[in-house]
């Protein structure tokens, strides 16, 4: 049996538009946006105004070097001239640090204070330790305790010395403390004290006595020998040996050694 195809359809055919084209649209990520943008930039117009500024300040350079503080051993001079490698430098890049430890490095200086004042000057105060005694001959120790260099300058001939082995630097410093404080209301003065390897103490006084104190008891003898120098004719006693527990033993000059 014949079968009949079904006839096409006829009529318009739909047309089918064309979709237009999708633009590309870049997105900057929020972190770059102009806000953030500026923010960013921010530091580095910073960092340049202050290199400049920097660069503008050091156009005034250090000219002036003023030193005040009570000296003795040293003079506003020799202050001046340790650090005057700092003349010509910039006014803010001038380094304070090195000017304080240069001079704070000088032999009996004990405190110091290093300032810039505009627009061409550094202003320094300088305090000394206080020359005590002279150890082994060599080297000086300040009354605050502190073992330091002879400035080529100074003079020590009147100056205690105290000679012994470096262990005892503490102990030779207390002990030449506390006698010379025991005899503070005397005219007389330890020229020399000597520390044994042993421990043992001797002194050379200012009167020609020699001093044998040992190694304990200390301020007992000190004050011991404090009675025997208000006690006894200085001009007749060599020698006084405190070693012992109670009383000292006396060696008197001879008629030739009083002469």
């Amino acid at each position: 049996m014949a079968t009949k195809k079904a006839a096409a359809r006829r009529g318009a055919t739909k047309k089918v538009e064309k979709q237009p084209k999708r633009k590309i649209q870049l997105r900057l990520p929020a972190w770059m946006s102009v806000n953030t943008l500026g923010w960013a930039v921010l530091p580095v117009v910073l960092l340049g105004l202050f290199f400049g500024g920097r660069q503008m300040m050091d156009q005034w350079l250090i000219e002036r070097i003023e030193v005040k503080g009570n000296l003795v051993v040293w003079s506003p001079d020799d202050i001046k001239n340790q650090v005057s490698w700092v003349l010509g430098d910039g006014f803010y890049s001038a380094d304070l640090n090195s000017v304080y430890d240069s001079i704070l490095n000088m032999p009996l200086i004990h405190n110091v204070q290093v300032r810039k004042r505009w627009p061409d000057r550094i202003e320094i105060d300088v305090s000394e330790d206080i020359p005590m005694a002279v150890w082994n001959g060599s080297q000086i120790i300040g009354v605050n305790g502190d073992l330091m260099s002879i400035p080529e300058h100074f003079n020590v001939d009147k100056l205690a010395a105290i000679d012994g082995n470096n262990e005892y630097l503490d102990e030779s410093i207390k002990s030449f403390r506390l006698v010379q404080q025991v005899m503070g209301g005397s005219d007389i003065k330890i020229q020399r004290l000597d520390i044994s390897d042993t421990g043992s103490m001797s002194l050379h006084l200012s009167n020609e006595w020699d001093v044998f104190i040992g190694s304990a008891h200390l301020e007992k003898r000190a004050l011991r020998l404090k009675k025997l120098l208000t006690g006894l004719p200085a001009d007749e006693v060599s020698a006084v040996d405190l070693r012992y527990g109670k009383g000292a033993a006396i060696q008197w000059r001879t008629e030739q050694e009083k002469g």
